[in-house]
């Protein structure tokens, strides 16, 4: 009796066991099913067919030739955003969003990855006839050169001191009121310096975008998620300027990257302890 209760008694743990183990398999099965069908489309480059569909006339490319032979240079054509990317979930089935399926629908774009991205992770975005910098935990700073070549520039050009010596501000709290104050605009050496500047021609920019390193943790079907981990973070700055605008009023810049370097993790209170 002793041991037909003692196999009993073990047979109810390996089937409890077993349960468990049952469990933790389907929440990694449905885990693993989201971020497959929802999550990683959200991020997701762009196919050829997509890039096709935003790539810069081809007199432009054989005009900059030499200048593109350079490392760290692109021609990028970008669409004026007309609320295509303001919900990454969400297609917006107008003629203009249609046209444009990959995330972002044209609008944004990273420097640091070289490629065209979600809103949320673009360095530029180009909106309302305006260049704007709005990235998740990303301090972007515009500043206008004025009419200067844009093969001159290099990082002791005249406005570009307050961006190289610009300190990153990891702690959360202070980087929101220098991202206020950037919103208003901050004046040093006669330029001034914003999150912000209108598309002119004639006009050299130049771009100091630091994406801070860390979590950004969001969920989708109760599955939570560090959207960072499908970003490169990184502190870059690049100088541009519109070498095209067109009927529809989309703008094509040429660029290059002056700098590259490692962002600081950024630092919330709730993280402290």
């Amino acid at each position: 009796m002793k041991i037909f209760f003692a196999i009993f008694v073990i047979a109810v743990c390996l089937a409890e066991v077993s349960a468990q183990f049952s469990r933790t398999d389907m929440r990694a099965v449905r885990r693993a099913q989201t971020m497959q069908d929802l999550i990683n489309p959200l991020y997701r480059k762009p196919s050829k067919k997509e890039l096709k569909s935003v790539e810069p006339e081809r007199e432009l490319f054989v005009k900059y030739a030499a200048f593109l032979r350079a490392q760290k240079t692109g021609l990028t054509k970008l669409i004026d955003d007309k609320g295509c990317s303001a919900n990454i979930r969400v297609v917006v089935a107008t003629e203009d969003c249609l046209k444009y399926t990959m995330p972002g629908a044209g609008s944004s774009f990273s420097f640091r990855t070289e490629n065209y991205c979600i809103l949320r992770f673009a360095d530029v975005t180009f909106a309302k006839d305006g260049f704007q910098a709005g990235g998740a935990l990303i301090h972007g700073i515009f500043v206008e050169l004025g009419d200067v070549p844009l093969a001159n520039v290099d990082l002791r050009t005249k406005g570009l001191k307050y961006l190289v010596d610009f300190q990153p501000e990891p702690d959360y709290e202070e980087g929101i009121e220098m991202n206020r104050q950037l919103t208003q605009g901050i004046v040093s050496d006669d330029f001034l310096y914003r999150r912000s500047v209108p598309a002119n021609k004639n006009t050299t920019f130049a771009l100091r975008s630091i994406a801070y390193d860390g979590k950004s943790l969001r969920a989708i079907r109760g599955v939570i998620y560090n959207e960072f981990d499908f970003d490169k973070r990184e502190d870059v700055i690049v100088v541009f300027r519109i070498v095209q605008k067109d009927e529809q009023g989309d703008v094509t810049i040429l660029w290059k990257e002056l700098q590259q370097k490692d962002s600081p993790k950024i630092r919330r209170k709730d993280e402290d302890n």
